[in-house]
C-alpha cells in the first residue's frame, strides 16, 4: 500500500469532516468513547480549520485520514500549562484533529502520519516541541503515542473529560 500525505484544499474539507465524524462514531460504538460523538456540525467544524495546516492522508488513491499541524494551541489549553509542557515559552507546533477511517486503522498509516508530522515540523519550522493531547481513557492510543517517542506530560481536565498531554522535544 502506498501512503501519501498532502496539504488539504478547501474543497476537501467536507470529505475530511466525514472521516472525522466516522472515526467519532467508531470510537463511540467500539470503544465507548464519546468525545467526538455526536460530532459537531460542519458549521462549527469548518471555521475551526482556519489558521491551521490541514493534511489529507491517502492509502493508494483513497482518502482515508486527516490531521492538522498548527502554531495555534487548542482553545481549552489553559493560560498556565507549566504543569504539562517542559518549556512553555519555547516555540511549539500543535498536532490535532487526527482521524483515520476505521477500515484503515491498525495498518501502519498512523505511524506513517506521526513520522510525517515530526519530519515536517523539523524541516519547516524552528520549533523545539510538538504538542498535543489524547483522551486519557483511550489506552491503546496512549500506548501508540508513547511507543513513537512522545512523552506523557499529565492529565488535563477538559470539562467532564480528561486528556493526556503529550510532547516531543525535537532537540534531543
Amino acid at each position: 500500500m502506498e501512503i501519501r500525505i498532502e496539504r488539504a484544499t478547501e474543497d476537501q474539507y467536507t470529505a475530511l469532516y466525514s472521516i472525522m465524524a466516522l472515526a467519532g462514531e467508531h470510537m463511540h460504538r467500539a470503544l465507548e468513547l464519546s468525545h467526538w460523538h455526536p460530532f459537531p456540525g460542519t458549521d462549527r467544524f469548518i471555521p475551526r480549520l482556519e489558521g491551521r495546516n490541514i493534511y489529507a492522508v491517502y492509502a493508494d488513491e483513497l482518502l482515508v485520514g486527516t490531521f492538522n499541524i498548527s502554531t495555534l494551541p487548542e482553545p481549552y489549553y489553559t493560560d498556565d500549562m507549566s504543569n504539562y509542557w517542559m518549556d512553555t515559552s519555547a516555540d511549539a507546533s500543535y498536532f490535532s484533529g487526527f482521524a483515520l477511517l476505521p477500515s484503515h486503522q491498525q495498518m501502519g498509516i498512523g505511524t506513517h502520519c506521526m513520522q510525517f508530522v515530526d519530519k515536517t515540523v523539523q524541516q519547516e519550522t524552528d520549533h523545539h516541541y510538538i504538542r498535543f493531547d489524547a483522551v486519557a481513557s483511550h489506552t491503546k492510543l496512549l500506548q501508540f503515542y508513547s511507543r513513537l517517542g512522545y512523552e506523557q506530560r499529565g492529565e488535563l481536565p477538559v470539562g467532564k473529560l480528561a486528556v493526556m498531554c503529550y510532547e516531543k522535544d525535537l532537540t534531543k
